[in-house]
């Protein structure tokens, strides 16, 4: 009788499922995962959060290739020793924090989103709590709140943004374009300490009313509730301002002419879409700011040149639809073709459109802009990297078009690399063969890529012809190429080639008379 059960038991095993044949438990090794870890981790951070506020959560996340942390569900209940316990609350449907992705290194970025936000009236100062809820707000909402800054290494340069979407009253949105941040050490203090500051390239905020017009004036005389009987308000309002920070001397022409404007644009508020934008307008961009220093008021101001209109600095500059709809429709590519290319690649003056931007950035590039192989190298690398190293190759000599070319030969095969730079290399130069020092600075040139398009070949040639005239930097530059194949990993791809090479040498040696020519 055993082994007929013994044989129903082996059937019953094999007729369950695969997974529910595997052995399910967790391994100790699941605990040393990076998202085991960092999520252990984030639940301790937490943790002690809870001496400061009641903490909740329903769930977090943690994606350490991503860099990114999600929270959702948080409800918060800070204690306040001023106020009943549970007065002050506040949720947030979704918090989302984020770094920068492991695989990208040349920036740094952080970023904090909270979606579906809600903070009680509670929270706020006794005044401002009692105004709210006698307008019928008893909490403040906001779809998203989010700040984003984002820090370019190479450059030194930073990028902040930061908006916001109240319920009920307004949409703000600010944006600080940091052309460098400086925090250089100043030896001439007895104690050497950073000292820091910023240049600046520009500043934009927008505020788009989505209610708080029309709970203000609720607070307002009838005869001051229209923006018409406001605007001199306004004006007058900013000119005092502006006084007392110059310290009681007379405006600027600018100041005058801004608190001018301000009171203009409240005016016809209610008109012209209910935003109003507040942008600098730097005339010899970036203006470096001393953060070490306090500055007077006026002179910064001028600098800064503020100006306070209804729409974005960004519509000024915006391609007309019309001319925009005929270069997208043209056969051949207009005269204003990189103008409106460049705008539909950047996104700056146009909706971001790569392929029409390309359609007429292409042929200008074809023709030797480039400013055009520029930007459609930039666009293209990750997707295109054979066609993105091609025009990289004649873009090298532009500002930063190095670096870019550098980034994308990195993703190339030898093979491929190898085929693009052909195209451009072209034949040798005649007058070279009598010229040691042109030999050596040809294969520096070919090989660095700015002053002539870069070609490994090209560049070991000149150099083994230098070598063999005893130039010992040439037998360097060499070596130095051979090295650079090996390192690529393409040390037995390239040993073909520097053959060939060789031969070319060697019979151009002869044929040309190398030796008779330098001595």
């Amino acid at each position: 009788m055993r082994q007929p059960l013994t044989t129903l038991a082996a059937l019953a095993a094999l007729s369950l499922p695969a997974a529910a044949q595997e052995d399910t438990r967790p391994r100790f090794a699941d605990l040393f995962t990076v998202e085991s870890l960092g999520t252990l981790a984030l639940h301790s951070v937490m943790s002690w959060a809870r001496l400061l506020a009641d903490v909740r959560y329903d769930q977090v996340s943690v994606d350490p290739l991503a860099m990114k942390i999600t929270l959702t569900g948080l409800r918060i209940a800070p204690y306040l020793p001023d106020r009943p316990e549970g007065m002050c609350q506040a949720r947030v449907e979704r918090l989302t924090i984020n770094g920068q992705p492991i695989d990208v290194r040349d920036t740094w970025r952080f970023r904090i989103a909270l979606d579906g936000a809600a903070m009680e009236a509670g929270c706020l100062p006794f005044e401002v709590a009692g105004m709210l809820r006698g307008i019928g707000l008893p909490q403040v909402t906001a779809g998203r709140i989010e700040t984003d800054l984002t820090y370019d290494y190479p450059s030194g340069g930073m990028l902040a943004r930061i908006s916001a979407d109240l319920d009920k009253l307004a949409t703000v949105n600010a944006d600080i374009d940091l052309d460098y941040i400086s925090y250089r050490m100043d030896f001439t203090r007895e104690k050497p300490e950073p000292v820091g500051g910023v240049d600046l390239n520009g500043v934009v905020i927008a505020v788009q009313d989505r209610g708080a017009w029309d709970i203000a004036r609720k607070f307002m005389p009838p005869e001051r509730a229209t923006p018409e009987a406001l605007a001199p308000v306004v004006g007058a309002g900013l000119e005092q301002m502006l006084a007392q920070a110059n310290d009681g001397a007379a405006l600027t022409d600018r100041q005058a002419a801004f608190a001018r404007d301000a009171g203009a644009v409240a005016a016809s508020f209610l008109t012209s879409g209910r935003q109003i934008v507040v942008a600098t307008a730097v005339e010899q961009a970036p203006l470096r700011i001393d953060l070490g220093k306090e500055p007077r008021f006026a002179p910064l101001f001028d600098a800064l040149n503020p100006s306070v209109s209804h729409s974005q600095p960004l519509l000024s500059v915006a391609i007309p639809v019309a001319d925009l709809d005929a270069a997208l429709k043209a056969e051949t590519p207009p005269a204003d073709a990189f103008a409106i290319g460049r705008a539909l690649m950047t996104g700056i003056g146009a909706p971001k459109n790569v392929n029409g931007g390309i359609k007429l950035l292409l042929p200008l590039a074809r023709a030797g802009d480039t400013r055009a192989s520029f930007l459609i190298a930039s666009e293209i690398a990750e997707t295109n990297p054979v066609d993105a190293y091609s025009h990289a190759l004649r873009a090298a000599p532009l500002p930063g078009g190095l670096a870019l070319l550098d980034r994308i030969e990195r993703k190339l095969s030898f093979a491929d690399a190898l085929k693009e730079q052909r195209v451009l290399m072209g034949g040798p130069d005649e007058a070279l063969y009598g010229d040691i020092a042109g030999m050596r600075t040809a294969a520096r040139e070919f090989l660095g890529g700015t002053r002539r398009p870069r070609s490994w070949l090209a560049a070991y040639y000149w150099s083994s012809l230098g070598a063999a005239a005893g130039d010992a930097a040439s037998a360097a530059l060499r070596d130095e190429i051979g090295e650079i194949m090996r390192l690529r990993g393409d040390a037995a791809a390239w040993a073909p080639e520097a053959a060939s090479i060789d031969a070319g040498v060697l019979r151009d040696w002869i044929a040309k008379d190398v030796p008779g020519r330098l001595r």
